[in-house]
C-alpha cells in the first residue's frame, strides 16, 4: 500500500488494533495501586504496610481495566481481596484471547467476526478496555459507527491509550466530523506516549483541524512519534529536517529519518533514499532502494532503478537483486 508523502485527510482511517499484551503501559498504576492506603486504618507501628485489602473494589477494577494479562496476574496477587476484585477482568482476558482467536483464524479455529465479536463483547462487559477496543474495531469495520464510538468513549475514559486515540479518529471521520474532541482525545493519548495518537495530532496540527495550524508544534509530535517508532511519522519528520519546517534544517537529520523509514518498510521513503544513494553514487545500495520501492508500488522508482542497473554489471545487477529478495524489514511500532 502507498504511504502519503505529506497530511492528508485520508490519513488516519485505520484504527490501532490493541494487543493482548503490550509492554509496561501499566507498571505505574501498579506502584500506585499497591501504595494506595484508601480506605485505610491508621498504622499501629512504623513497620505495617498498607491495608491493601481495604481498597474500594470499584476504584481497583477502573484502575486496572487496561491492564494487559501479565500486569493483572500481578496485581491479582497482592491480596486475596485483589485477586477476588479482579477475577472479572481475568475472565475478561480469557474472553479477549478466544475473541482474538476467531478474528485472526488461530489456534486452530476458523476466522470467524460473529464469534470474535461475542467474545469481545462478553469481555468488555466484565470490564476489560482492551476488548472494548477489539469490540469496537469490528464495530467500525461493519459500518456500525456509533456502537464502535460507544466503546471507544467507555475505554477511553478508563485511560485506555488505544480507546482514546481511536475515539479521536473516529471523530475526524464520523458525520458530522468534530475536530475539537478529535484533537482533545488525540492529545490525552500522545501525553500518555502512543505513537499512533502523536503521529495523528501532528497531522491535525499540520493541517489546523479542530485546532490553530501550528508547524512547529506539528514537527515536534511528528518527531516524538518517530522516536517512538513510528514509520509514516519518521518520514514526515525527515521531511520537516530536509525543508526546514517546524524544525532546524538538517540534512544529516534529513537523511538518518529518511532511511530509518525506509529500512522499516516505508515504500516513498525506499524511492527517496534509493535517489540519495544513486546521487551519492552508491549504485548498488541504491538499486536495493529502488527496487524494494517498485515492489510497493512506487511506479516512478522503476524508471531510474533501470537506469542505473544498465551501468552495472551482470553480477553486479544479480548482486543487487539478490539482496532486495532477502530484505526484511526493520520492526516498528506501524
Amino acid at each position: 500500500m502507498k504511504q502519503k508523502t505529506w497530511p492528508d485527510r485520508s490519513d488516519g482511517v485505520r484504527f490501532t488494533a490493541f494487543p493482548l499484551s503490550k509492554p509496561n503501559d501499566n507498571e505505574e498504576n501498579i506502584i500506585l495501586l499497591r501504595r494506595s492506603k484508601i480506605g485505610s486504618k491508621p498504622s499501629l507501628s512504623p513497620t505495617d504496610g498498607p491495608d491493601f485489602s481495604a481498597l474500594p473494589f470499584d476504584i481497583l477494577t477502573k484502575i486496572a481495566a487496561s491492564f494487559n494479562f501479565p500486569n493483572l496476574l500481578a496485581a491479582s496477587l497482592v491480596c486475596r481481596s485483589w485477586r477476588d476484585a479482579l477475577r472479572p477482568l481475568r475472565e475478561a482476558m480469557m474472553m479477549l484471547r478466544y475473541g482474538k482467536r476467531f478474528k485472526h483464524g488461530r489456534g486452530g479455529v476458523r476466522r470467524n467476526l460473529d464469534k470474535a465479536l461475542d467474545s469481545f463483547l462478553k469481555g468488555a462487559a466484565r470490564g476489560s478496555t482492551l476488548a472494548m477496543v477489539d469490540a469496537g474495531l469490528i464495530y467500525w469495520e461493519r459500518g456500525l459507527k456509533e456502537e464502535a464510538i460507544a466503546l471507544y468513549q467507555k475505554a477511553a475514559a478508563l485511560g485506555d491509550r488505544a480507546g482514546q486515540c481511536n475515539l479521536g479518529i473516529s471523530y475526524l471521520h464520523a458525520q458530522p466530523q468534530n475536530h475539537k474532541e478529535a484533537v482533545k482525545w488525540l492529545h490525552q493519548a500522545s501525553i500518555g506516549g502512543y505513537t499512533r495518537a502523536q503521529y495523528q495530532l501532528a497531522l491535525c496540527l499540520h493541517q489546523g483541524l479542530g485546532v490553530h495550524r501550528n508547524l512547529y508544534e506539528a514537527a515536534k509530535w511528528y518527531l516524538k512519534a518517530a522516536e517512538g517508532g513510528y514509520v509514516r511519522a519518521m518520514y514526515n519528520a525527515s521531511l520537516c529536517y530536509s525543508s526546514g519546517v517546524g524544525l532546524t534544517q538538517s540534512r544529516r537529520q534529513a537523511r538518518k529519518w529518511m532511511r530509518r523509514a525506509a529500512d522499516r518498510g516505508h515504500s516513498k521513503a525506499q524511492f527517496e533514499h534509493g535517489l540519495a544513494l544513486f546521487s551519492e553514487g552508491e549504485m548498488m545500495k541504491a538499486v536495493v532502494y529502488l527496487e524494494l520501492a517498485t515492489r510497493s508500488g512506487e511506479t516512478a522508482a522503476t524508471h531510474v532503478k533501470n537506469v542505473i542497473l544498465q551501468q552495472l554489471s551482470a553480477t553486479s545487477r544479480e548482486r543487487a537483486l539478490l539482496l532486495a529478495d532477502n530484505w526484511r524489514a526493520v520492526p516498528s511500532s506501524r
